[in-house]
């Protein structure tokens, strides 16, 4: 059996590319999906036909090598389920992505009022959060034998602050950012080189950090994107050691080749 990943964060359909061609490198994929909110009759009916349709969804899922599980962002025991869902469709978690695709996201919380300051943080800044922890505690009592892999995957966007300084992001060809979902974006990426500062010397888990724009063309697909990811996480988990806090909080660039040399610099200051 191949291994076994999580993609949290690009909900299908939008991340279904994704999914996909990370289950053609090898993998068997969970991705997240909107939770379903539209059964809001509780009635005997209503529950049995979503149970009947979960438990389809995960067998065909199983079969494919892709299964779509929900996730209610906004909810920290959703978090939970959702890997303990996991576990039950491919039996363990391996590895696990969380993507931030802030152009993806900008077309939502275009104006700025408490209720949608409440709910960008509940389900862009609180839910990876959430989710975070729940892997991080997963894989310290599940990879007794060999590290977890936990990638921080973000692909920026220009925000309203850019298109000020530059006009021509304003032509139509880039979604922009509202302030809320750029803040949402700020703080993923520094959750992100926090979580690996303080984890990234840990024997359980591999924490890689990759971010770049629609300004180097393997970021622009989705396919390329994750094929990529694929071949990287394959080179963390092929060292004999694995990667430590100093490596960990380097944020590497979508179609970068695995080094195992922490930095540019030695401790020393010298190239």
């Amino acid at each position: 059996m191949g291994k076994t990943i999580l993609v949290a964060g690009k909900d299908i359909p939008a991340g279904a590319k994704f999914a996909d061609t990370l289950a053609g490198t090898g993998r068997y994929v969970v991705v997240t999906k909107p939770d379903d909110d539209e059964i809001s009759e509780n009635t005997d009916n209503a529950i049995a036909t979503a149970a009947v349709a979960e438990r389809h969804q995960k067998l065909m899922g199983k079969a494919s090598g892709v299964a779509p599980v929900s996730w209610n962002k906004a909810s920290p025991i959703s978090s939970r389920t959702l890997i303990l869902n996991m576990e039950s469709i491919f039996t363990k978690m391996e590895e696990a992505v969380l993507y931030f695709d802030e152009e993806h996201f900008s077309s939502r919380a275009n104006h700025i009022n408490i209720e949608e300051c409440a709910q960008t943080s509940d389900e862009l800044i609180l839910s990876y959060q959430y989710l975070t922890m729940e892997i991080l505690a997963r894989f310290e009592q599940k990879n007794t034998d060999k590290p977890g892999t936990l990638v921080f995957l973000l692909k920026d966007g220009p925000c309203a602050s850019d298109a000020v300084k530059m006009p021509a992001l304003r032509n139509g060809t880039y979604p922009i950012a509202s302030p809320l979902i750029a803040s949402a974006a700020a703080s993923f990426a520094a959750f992100a080189e926090n979580i690996a500062a303080l984890y990234g010397d840990l024997p359980f888990v591999n924490i890689i950090l990759a971010r770049g724009d629609r300004s180097t063309d393997i970021v622009t697909s989705e396919v390329s994107l994750a094929k990529w990811l694929g071949s990287y996480m394959d080179a963390v988990e092929a060292q004999t050691t694995k990667l430590n806090a100093k490596k960990s909080v380097l944020w590497v660039k979508p179609g970068t080749a695995f080094s195992v040399s922490t930095s540019k610099f030695s401790l020393f200051g010298k190239k």
